[in-house]
């Protein structure tokens, strides 16, 4: 009975509860709509493809084809309306939705203002339009501006020769300025000059050109280790630097230089293939060619032992204790002298008379030389200086083939490195055997070294280093008798005069 109770009283409860809830009204939910247009400010026509918005969010859409869009059933309340199109200000309007009703919101899109505007031609161009006479290293300059505040400009470089195709030597390059290096003499060349703003506007600057100065006709020709390598250099007697001509550019030792008597080659040694070989060129250091397959090597024989033929046709050079004559095209090489046992030769020069040869042979202690006078066919070899304490180096002929010049250390110092203390430059007379020491003005600790005769034989070039080795040598010249030194440059050596 009790049970029977409880649940009459629940259902009672229920009842009650929901006769209660039916006494309030419900509502249905609300929802209106949004039409519009979107017009261009400018032409008063309708902007197709425009992306429509609505914040608090309800659908995304575009405008038609006449910039017309719509957005059913939405809740009623406050919304905002954004339109955006590229090239266009993104514009918003505020509408309110009521229930069942369709709300209005047309917008008016404004195009956005190019404010960029081109930047200037590039002008006032240096060297100027048509320059002669101008060095193979010089820097390109221009002017060049843009008219709108904050933007940045770059450049774009093209640089070329006649009968080249023009090529770009710089792209977006920031400065006004560009560096050119290693031109060649007498040769004409064009250039041009693109600006760009960071907007990427653009403007082109007329095509401009200069001509190098003429190749000079340097009769002299030296190594120096000016950018940490080796390379050869030419010079006149007058050492203002306009004249310097650097001829190699190798990351390889380049040295040794020697003029053809006909002056239209430079012979050198290189070794860019490991082992020290015999190279030619012309005088402006172009067409490179190696003459040799066999190395110049041999006792403390770093490339020196080399020289022309009086022709200028031929080589002869020292590989070991041989003697060897080849063409300048590689072929017909021809062995014409042994050295004398146990001894390599190690330098070598041919008389301008064309009849004589004159050798330094070496063992293998470096202070063991002796200088040898022979024929041309390296036949009746005979000894011309003996082997004396210290070093003995440099033989080589006068222009009339009566002399020799050679260095001698006079101090006698021998050392495992090879150290020279006071090498003096001699000249012999061979008709007599009379020695003069050229070297009486030399300063104390220095030595003379590698002197060659000036193609009329009345100076000498040579070199004077520190005999402590603190720093390159110097060129120099003096008359054949030893007076007037003048220092010719700084950090030369190897030096020959044609």
């Amino acid at each position: 009975m009790k049970r029977k109770g409880l649940v009459g009283l629940f259902v009672l409860a229920l009842l009650l509860v929901l006769f209660s809830c039916s006494d309030e009204p419900i509502s249905p939910e609300k929802n209106g709509h949004i039409r519009g247009k979107v017009t261009d400010a400018e032409t008063g026509e309708g902007v197709p493809v425009c992306i429509i918005n609505t914040s608090p969010p309800t659908v995304s859409i575009t405008t038609d084809s006449a910039g017309r869009y719509q957005i059913l059933n939405i809740p009623e309340g406050n919304y905002t309306v954004t339109a955006s199109k590229k090239d266009y200000l993104k514009t918003s309007v505020s509408v309110s939705v009521s229930g069942g009703d369709t709300t209005i919101a047309n917008i008016i899109l404004s195009p956005v203002e190019d404010k960029n505007t081109q930047p200037s031609a590039p002008n006032n161009p240096q060297p100027a339009n048509g320059a002669t006479d101008q060095p193979i290293e010089l820097t390109l300059s221009w002017s060049a501006s843009d008219p709108d505040p904050g933007d940045s400009l770059t450049f774009d470089i093209l640089f070329y020769r006649a009968n080249e195709t023009p090529q770009y030597i710089a792209v977006d390059w920031s400065d006004s300025t560009f560096t050119l290096t290693r031109l060649q003499y007498g040769t004409t060349y064009y250039w041009q000059v693109k600006v760009r703003d960071s907007q990427g506007a653009t403007a082109l600057g007329e095509v401009r050109s200069f001509t190098t100065r003429p190749l000079p006709n340097n009769p002299i020709v030296f190594t120096s280790n000016r950018e940490g390598n080796y390379d050869i250099f030419s010079t006149r007697t007058d050492s203002s630097e306009v004249y310097l001509v650097q001829l190699t550019y190798s990351v390889s030792r380049e040295w040794w230089p020697r003029l053809s008597p006909t002056g239209e080659k430079i012979a050198f040694v290189s070794d860019r293939n490991i082992e020290y070989q015999i190279f030619t060129m012309n005088r402006d250091g172009s067409e490179v060619f190696q003459v040799t397959s066999l190395p110049v090597a041999g006792y403390h024989n770093y490339g020196m032992g080399f020289c022309w033929s009086p022709t200028g046709t031929q080589l002869l050079y020292s590989h070991y204790n041989k003697l060897f004559r080849i063409n300048l095209d590689r072929s017909n090489l021809v062995q014409i002298a042994t050295a004398p046992a146990g001894r390599n030769f190690r330098e070598v020069d041919w008389s301008p008379l064309g009849d004589k040869l004159v050798a330094l042979t070496i063992g293998s202690w470096f202070y063991d030389s002796e200088i040898y006078l022979m024929n041309a066919d390296g036949s009746n070899m005979t000894l011309l200086v003996d082997n004396w304490p210290g070093a003995l180096e440099s033989p080589s002929f006068s222009p009339d083939g009566s002399k020799i010049l050679f260095t001698y250390d006079v101090s006698g110092f021998e050392a495992s490195n090879g150290r020279q203390m006071d090498a003096r430059i001699f000249l012999m007379d061979l008709a007599t055997g009379d020695t003069t020491d050229l070297s009486t003005g030399k300063p104390a600790g220095t030595n003379d070294r590698f002197p060659r005769f000036s193609p009329d034989g009345s100076r000498i070039i040579f070199c004077n280093a520190p005999n402590d080795e603190s720093r390159p040598g110097d060129l120099w010249i003096m008359d054949v008798n030893g007076q007037n030194r003048k220092k010719l440059l700084s950090d030369g050596t190897m030096p020959d005069w044609q």
